[in-house]
This record gives C-alpha cells, sequence and structure tokens, in this order.
C-alpha cells in the first residue's frame, strides 16, 4: 500500500520545497498532508488548492497523526527541543517511518556529539533509538545535506552581509564546505520514503550534498550571481569560540547559538563527509550557481 505523509513545520524555510517535491510525486502516496496549528490555517491555503490535506491540530498529540505511516519533521530551532514528544505521539498513532529535522551536517561526528548548537538534535536522535527498541517497525531517516545555499546567500547567520556587500568568515577561506538546495534537499527527501531501508535496519543517514566548494569561491560565485563584489573579512576560528563563550556567560542564548553556528562553519566538519547518496536518486542536483541563480532571479 502507497505510504500516506504528513510534514510538520511546513511553514519554516525547507517547508514549500517538500510540499513540492511531495505534490510532484503525488501519485505515489496514499495521502500528502500538513500538520498546522488552527490559526495557521490559512498560510497553507494555495497548497490545500493543489490537493495537499490540511490536517489541524497539535504537534504533541497522537491524533493528528491517525492514519499516516511517515512524518517529516521541519522543526526549527524553537521547537526542535519538543521533537521527542513528536515522535511519542506519532508513533502512538501507527506512524513507522520518521524524517527528523536534521537537513545540515553530520552531527555524529566526534567533534559536534558535544556542541551545544545540536544538543536538540542529539537528544531526539537518542529518543528515536529508545523509541526503535520499544517499536521494532519503526524506522527513520537522517537527511544530510551540508549548509543551504539559500541561508548561506540571504541570512547573516553564515557572514554574508548584502548591504554592506561585505562577507565575514572564522576560518580558512581555502577550505571545502558542502553545499545543496533546498529544492534538491527536498527532492532527495521525497524519493527516499520511496525506497525502503535494508530488512532489519531502522535507522538510515543520507549523505546527499549537492556538491563541495570552496569558501572563497562559494562568496566569488555568489557575487557574480548578484553583479556585486563582497569585500571579505577573514578572521581566525578560535574568535567566533570567544565570543560564543562570553555570550553563553552573558545568558543571551541566541548570540550564543548564532557565533556557534559561526563556529561549525569555519571547521572542516562542516563538509558532508563521503560517500555520499546521491546516485541512488534520478536527478541531478544543481551547482551552486544554478543554487544561487534559481533564487535571485525569481
Amino acid at each position: 500500500m502507497a505510504p500516506a505523509v504528513i510534514i510538520v513545520g511546513a511553514g519554516g524555510n525547507l517547508g514549500p520545497s517538500m510540499v513540492r517535491a511531495l505534490l510532484a510525486h503525488k501519485g505515489d502516496f496514499r495521502r500528502v498532508a500538513i500538520l498546522a496549528a488552527p490559526e495557521k490555517k490559512g498560510k497553507f491555503a494555495d497548497f490545500e488548492a493543489q490537493g495537499v490535506e490540511l490536517v489541524l491540530g497539535d504537534y504533541k498529540d497522537s491524533k493528528p497523526y491517525n492514519g499516516f505511516d511517515v512524518v517529516i519533521s521541519l522543526a526549527g530551532n524553537d521547537i526542535m527541543k519538543f521533537q521527542p514528544q513528536m515522535i511519542d505521539a506519532a508513533v502512538a498513532a501507527g506512524v513507522r517511518h520518521f524524517y527528523p529535522s536534521e537537513f545540515g551536517v553530520d552531527i555524529s561526528q566526534t567533534p559536534f556529539l558535544s556542541e551545544r548548537y545540536f544538543r536538540d538534535k542529539h537528544v531526539t536522535r537518542d529518543h528515536l533509538r529508545a523509541k526503535a527498541k520499544e517499536v521494532p517497525e519503526l524506522c527513520f531517516t537522517y537527511v544530510i545535506i551540508g549548509v543551504f545555499g539559500e541561508t548561506f546567500a540571504l541570512s547573516p547567520a553564515f557572514g554574508v552581509d548584502r548591504e554592506k556587500k561585505e562577507f565575514t568568515f572564522y576560518g580558512d577561506p581555502e577550505s571545502e564546505r558542502s553545499f545543496s538546495s533546498m529544492v534538491d534537499s527536498a527532492r532527495y527527501t521525497v524519493e527516499s520514503i520511496l525506497i525502503p531501508l535494508p530488512p532489519g535496519k531502522q535507522e538510515r543517514s543520507l549523505r546527499v550534498p549537492n556538491g563541495n566548494w570552496k569558501v572563497k569561491d562559494a562568496i566569488k560565485i555568489l557575487g557574480e550571481v548578484q553583479g556585486l563584489e563582497y569585500t571579505c573579512n577573514i578572521k581566525p576560528l578560535n574568535e567566533a569560540r570567544e565570543l560564543q563563550e562570553k555570550s553563553r556567560q552573558s545568558g543571551d542564548t541566541g548570540e550564543e547559538l548564532a557565533f556557534s553556528l559561526k563556529a561549525l562553519f569555519g571547521t572542516p566538519y562542516a563538509t558532508v563527509p563521503e560517500p555520499w547518496d546521491n546516485s541512488k536518486f534520478s536527478f541531478t542536483p544543481m551547482t551552486l550557481q544554478e543554487m544561487f541563480m534559481s533564487f535571485f532571479e525569481k
């Protein structure tokens, strides 16, 4: 029987791409749905008009998950810590495949096991493994993509200041990083639902970045696509760590996480380890230039 899929957190940055990827494969699924709070119903009217089912309710309650086989969590930092409750509710309703909100670097690497920024993701992974011991039919998939090109280009989180035409980077700009587009990451996720895990296996990691590019080349390509030239401010990696600790001591969690992310982007571990799994899928991902062009030329 074709699986029924529901998305939690579809209102975030990755949500529209994920819904469109599901719609492109709608014939492969029994149901395609978005779980939303009642007050956010209007936000998804366009997708509802295209045949996406809208389920209203609380993601921590089991009722909205009734009749679904697969949950894709796109939880942002603000609700990441509630994923264990989401998992319990979904599994109680019969869900047997869970995609936690990963969509970043490979946090299983030793330096990231105690990284503050990934604390809630590690708690979620531990909870999934414990739940899988209780429910042998439960499986879960991590989608590892590196850094979203859209976030790199449009958010100051990774050092790009479009107004000042400046790029601030903590680390070695000659080093490579893994970049991905939200569109391709969503396509990988949706196609992977149709690829069953091997018998007896409950945990799967899919490493599917679009590719690796040197940091200095990434900012050059971004500038070329935008028709401008960025001034690069290169700083030592330990400076970001010092600012992270200073923010922690002052109790500014937002700044602490911001500098934690900048420090993470400066390490070589922000590159997705090979081997990758791209060849298991039906399409060729965009290059970094195509990625930038796709959202600056809209």
